[in-house]
């Protein structure tokens, strides 16, 4: 049996760099068939709640909130509780937080906020193998990757952000422990983006069909879509071959 799945409908629209009345004129525009929308640090410290409130409510989009939090853990644990209120489904906490850092966030969002998957940000897609290295002294990046990983699942953090580079490392810690991660995948570009050098930040980079192909639950773009120059075609590029058995 097939059933249809557009893959817009599990893309999240990153709304970075652009000012208050450029969001508002792009979301008045953004079509149904992308529900969802990325709100991270730089959009949250401008505007704050109000922001998130108006997207949901007069926008009506389903909001990931990627900011990213990591702190000694009464901190973040005090910082998630005061994002409570809020009508978001996602929100980040960087892994490398640690152990207690974690539990203490599973430990505010069951009590205060159930309704809410935390995700946990392994390493950032702007980073290569030289920068981790260079940063963390990281030779073996795959063991890297899956101790971060196993850390998600035995603190029973809902999530995980990664490159779709990471999804074969992902599954098989899942398989270990028998437990499953909603993975979500910054570091996607068109395919004509790739070869034509258009990555920004990025390093780690795949197309949406390979990233889906590869286990991603749910994928992040930005500027792909936010400064396209006519988003239907690329959406309807990105819903190609959207039908899974």
């Amino acid at each position: 049996m097939t059933s249809t799945v557009l893959n817009s409908a599990r893309t999240m629209v990153a709304l970075d760099n652009m000012d208050l009345s450029t969001m508002h004129a792009f979301l008045e525009s953004l079509p149904k068939e992308c529900p969802w929308v990325k709100v991270g640090l730089e959009q949250y410290l401008a505007h704050g709640k109000t922001l998130i409130n108006t997207i949901h409510d007069k926008y009506e989009k389903r909001i990931f909130l990627d900011l990213k939090l990591h702190d000694i853990p009464n901190t973040v644990a005090k910082s998630l509780g005061s994002l409570s209120d809020l009508p978001v489904e996602f929100i980040t906490v960087h892994l490398g937080g640690g152990k207690a850092m974690l539990e203490a966030v599973q430990k505010t969002r069951n009590e205060k906020m159930d309704h809410v998957k935390i995700l946990g940000v392994s390493f950032l897609t702007s980073l290569d193998k030289l920068d981790l290295k260079e940063v963390f002294g990281i030779t073996n990046t795959d063991e890297a990757f899956k101790r971060l990983f196993n850390l998600a699942l035995i603190t029973g953090t809902q999530g995980v952000v990664c490159s779709p580079f990471e999804l074969p490392l992902i599954k098989e810690s899942e398989k270990e422990r028998n437990k499953v991660l909603t993975k979500v995948c910054p570091g996607i570009r068109f395919n004509d983006e790739i070869t034509g050098g258009g990555l920004g930040d990025q390093k780690r980079v795949l197309n949406p069909h390979e990233a889906f192909g590869l286990g991603a639950d749910f994928l992040v773009m930005g500027r792909s879509l936010t400064q396209a120059n006519d988003i239907q075609a690329r959406i309807n590029e990105l819903n190609a071959r959207s039908s899974l058995k």
